[in-house]
């Protein structure tokens, strides 16, 4: 390759076209004419020495050499844009960023919602997507940019991610209102006496760290549902005698149908941080989001019971 005759912007509409596996979707996102994109995949197959995007019916598809330079394409493009901006404040009030900030379905029900209206009176300007997280891929996503940022519990680890504690949470029990055993807390014979639901993120499961809890005390309970997502349980909760183990600031946020108590047992609780690559630590966009974030974590009230 001839590097003489690469730039920025032509490694910009590289980007573009292996987003969009496009021409036309290319150009429309860096806002240049359909010719003007089709002679910069040109300029780029001669350059790279390979096709880059093949027709495969209707689409166009990524070889395998393009696939190969979409990470490493995005850092750079991320660490280019990086110096640019250290030259120029961020003002929130003129920014036009798309922020995506990476969690669980309990991250996006507890904050979600505050938050979009918390950003949105700095930076009326922005864009917030609210992406899926998984635990296998984070880093991989931080480092090629699909996240800016994520909301991790303190059970994922990433030594090289830099880290912020955002809060502490811990977990109460949940039952409809209306219950057959009563309106009081539970002790721990009731607690285990009744029929449960089981989170488990990673599916099917129906051991989980409560159950580890009541064996350390020579107890256990009767699993009879397991969930992917605690979103799913307040339906099912609200309309059987099912109970179950929820995290309290989710369980708050579930509506007047259900009740919430205290555990009869220690339980350890988690703690949520924000994680993000070095390669963003001193954005100053990047800077003005996590403080954000951080802020509007630090505003929520403490856990009541």
């Amino acid at each position: 390759m001839d590097t003489k005759d690469l730039d920025l912007n032509l490694l910009r509409s590289l980007d573009a076209l292996l987003g969009a596996e496009s021409v036309t979707g290319a150009a429309r996102r860096i806002g240049i004419s359909q010719p003007a994109m089709s002679a910069q995949l040109a300029r780029l197959r001669q350059l790279f020495g390979d096709p880059l995007l093949v027709a495969s019916g209707r689409r166009m598809v990524p070889t395998v050499r393009a696939e190969a330079l979409r990470a490493p394409l995005r850092a750079l493009l991320q660490d280019a844009e990086g110096l640019l901006r250290e030259e120029v404040a961020f003002d929130p009030m003129a920014a036009e960023e798309t922020f995506r900030l990476g969690g669980t379905d309990y991250v996006h029900a507890v904050l979600a919602g505050g938050l979009v209206d918390h950003l949105h009176r700095q930076a009326p300007g922005i864009r917030l997507a609210m992406m899926p997280f998984h635990s296998a891929s984070v880093w991989q996503d931080l480092e090629t940019g699909r996240l800016d940022a994520a909301i991790v519990t303190s059970f994922v680890t990433l030594n090289a991610a830099k880290a912020r504690l955002l809060l502490r949470e811990r977990f109460v029990f949940v039952q409809r209102r209306g219950h057959p055993r009563g309106s009081q807390p539970p002790d721990l014979n009731a607690f285990c006496a009744l029929d449960h639901i089981l989170v488990s993120p990673e599916g099917g499961g129906f051991v989980g760290a409560v159950d580890r809890a009541l064996s350390a005390l020579g107890r256990s309970r009767r699993v009879l549902v397991s969930l992917p997502s605690f979103l799913l349980a307040p339906a099912l909760i609200q309309t059987s005698d099912l109970v179950c183990v929820f995290p309290e600031r989710l369980a708050l946020g579930c509506g007047g149908g259900l009740e919430v108590f205290p555990l009869p047992f220690a339980l350890a609780g988690f703690d949520l941080q924000m994680v993000w690559h070095p390669r963003r630590h001193n954005d100053p966009a990047h800077v003005w989001f996590r403080n954000e974030i951080a802020d509007y974590a630090r505003r929520l009230p403490a856990t009541p019971l």
